[in-house]
């Protein structure tokens, strides 16, 4: 799987160091295939570029992601400009361009009215719509009220009124930045309801081809099923660890090792069946377009599978639970393409596949010293790694140690600390002590990298360019937004996911561990195939391709305007390697 195949002007454009291989003729412009009209984004939650660099080697050279490296552009390293490596400013940079401190998606969650951690999505102006309901319920919607920018969607549908865009996620967060403000269908789990919902910010209904595989009785059938591995010694051999590796968590009570059991859609976000219930829906959004979509209308289907991300908050990227679940991932890849190929045509659509952050090893494998990054080299780990230490957070417990009484101390929601209104009347003098009191709290561990005053913030960030932990502080925060005291993690530390307490991992750092992601774009007559390139790019070339593949304008957020354009840096008929 380790192809390296050169492409002659894309190595000039991007300076990549792709070794050459024995090129095969050059195929005639006549013979080109017709651009692709449809457009599936995919978007894996917590596929960090070195899982892909160090795993997708192992996978089956029939499955999905292989597929996609022969016939698509392989960027190994695709780097966020923000600190702050969690889903919503991810999702939030893919799909706009732009960073938190532009979009102003700076966090996951922020302070609800009830002092409890509440979705930054969340708006009291909407209300949720759930699959197989004749219309909206009594409970609060999501919305992108919050997002200041336009997205891949957004201008999509400007360009082309005409266009259909379809998006799902167990997220809300991981479903509207995909879906933009006006979606033909965008859904996400309701935890609670046990159903897919939209919201009325979006629709006051589910189709009924939709509903029949997100409404209550589908999401029980996806769950039902016991999770057993594919191949216990195949995971055995790719993992370096125990089935019940310590450090991995019982989420739900589903247990530490194989097999586990979900007894609720909560429960099934941290299985497969999550990522099978939203692949499922892809597939059929594919053959619903088909049906419906006038020839030559625009489709975009955004993708953001995120049960790859529960299994490893809960059991760690290492763990056999994760290896299992990207092989199913795998499979289930490759049967969304083959599904893909009778809907559009093999040559009818492109695909592209990223992820939205990365993910931090379990600190019970990094404080031993004993991982394969620490034994080849320690702290020179090019994906910046921990060794010997590893720590987990936990935000209630700082804010108590900060302040008990909670005059000045509204609430710890990571990344940030909240002020209560006593605290932000603070003087400069006061506040600048309060912020001190912070970094003395985390001195002798040296958990904290950074305790930043929101309000002190530059006016102005340094540009893309600049990769230093001052720039990527500066790009994640945004004064009308979130907390007031920014803490930024050191390697190896982060607030701990509350799924499975003291357990697991989580992502949210600067570190490349967590910033950096693989990029893989697959686009017939349009983008060369099995090519990789080893350069770091921009976060933003996933927006400046997606937008040209679409054949609209750059959106006008996008930060960066010296990130590539993969369809702009070499002519198809350039020559190209064996595969």
């Amino acid at each position: 799987m380790r192809r390296r195949a050169s492409v002659l002007a894309l190595a000039v454009a991007l300076v990549i160091g792709c070794k050459a291989q024995t090129p095969r003729p050059v195929t005639p412009a006549s013979a080109a295939p017709a651009p692709p009209t449809w457009l599936v984004t995919i978007v894996v939650d917590q596929l960090a570029a070195w899982m892909a660099d160090e795993r997708w080697n192992a996978l089956p050279s029939d499955g999905g992601f292989a597929r996609l490296l022969r016939e698509g552009t392989y960027i190994r390293e695709m780097r966020f400009a923000h600190s702050n490596t969690e889903t919503a400013p991810g999702h939030a940079a893919l799909y706009t361009g732009a960073v938190p401190r532009v979009s102003g998606i700076v966090a996951n969650d922020v302070l609800g009215a009830e002092g409890k951690k509440a979705s930054s999505l969340l708006d009291a102006s909407t209300r949720m719509v759930p699959a197989g309901a004749p219309g909206p319920i009594d409970r609060k919607g999501s919305s992108l009220a919050t997002l200041r920018a336009d997205t891949l969607a957004d201008v999509l549908l400007a360009r082309y009124s005409r266009a259909e865009v379809y998006s799902f996620s167990l997220k809300d967060r991981g479903a509207l930045f995909g879906g933009g403000r006006h979606p033909k269908l965008v859904l996400w789990l309701d935890t609670e309801g046990g159903t897919l919902v939209t919201s009325t910010a979006f629709a006051q209904s589910v189709p009924t081809w939709a509903a029949a595989l997100a409404d209550g009785p589908a999401v029980a059938r996806a769950f039902a099923p016991a999770w057993e591995p594919l191949d216990a010694g195949w995971l055995a051999a790719q993992s370096a660890t125990q089935d019940d590796q310590e450090g991995e968590g019982d989420y739900l009570k589903m247990g530490t090792t194989f097999p586990h059991k979900a007894t609720s859609a909560k429960a099934m976000r941290a299985t497969p069946a999550g990522d099978r219930l939203l692949l499922e829906l892809a597939r059929a959004a594919a053959a619903h377009a088909a049906e419906t979509a006038s020839p030559g209308r625009p489709v975009l289907i955004a993708l953001s599978l995120s049960s790859y991300d529960y299994v490893n908050h809960v059991f760690g990227p290492g763990s056999w639970e994760s290896w299992d679940e990207l092989r199913r991932l795998d499979r289930g890849l490759a049967d969304l393409l083959a599904a893909l190929d009778t809907s559009a045509g093999p040559n009818g659509y492109a695909v592209m596949l990223t992820g939205d952050h990365g993910s931090n090893p379990l600190p019970e494998i990094e404080r031993t010293g004993k991982a394969a990054w620490c034994r080849a080299g320690g702290n020179a780990d090019h994906w910046q790694r921990a060794c010997g230490r590893g720590t987990r957070l936990n935000a209630a417990d700082i804010a108590r140690k900060l302040d008990e009484s909670r005059t000045l101390i509204a609430g710890v929601i990571d990344p940030f600390v909240y002020l209560t209104e006593r605290g932000k009347a603070l003087p400069p003098a006061e506040r600048e002590a309060l912020r001190k009191k912070i970094e003395a709290l985390f001195a002798d561990g040296g958990d904290i990298a950074q305790v930043m005053d929101v309000r002190a913030a530059p006016a102005t960030c340094p540009p893309p360019s600049d990769e230093s932990l001052a720039a990527l502080t500066c790009r994640s925060v945004r004064l009308d937004q979130a907390g007031d005291f920014y803490l930024v993690a050191a390697p190896g530390t982060f607030f701990d996911p509350d799924l499975a307490a003291g357990r697991g991992t989580n992502h949210g750092s600067p570190y490349l561990y967590d910033r950096a992601v693989p990029l893989i774009v697959r686009a017939p007559g349009r983008v060369p195939a099995g090519v990789i390139n080893t350069q770091p790019a921009s976060f933003a070339t996933f927006a400046r391709t997606a937008a040209s593949l679409l054949n609209i304008p750059d959106l006008p957020a996008v930060v960066d305007s010296d990130a590539p354009d993969l369809t702009r840096i070499a002519p198809m008929n350039a020559v190209h390697g064996s595969p």
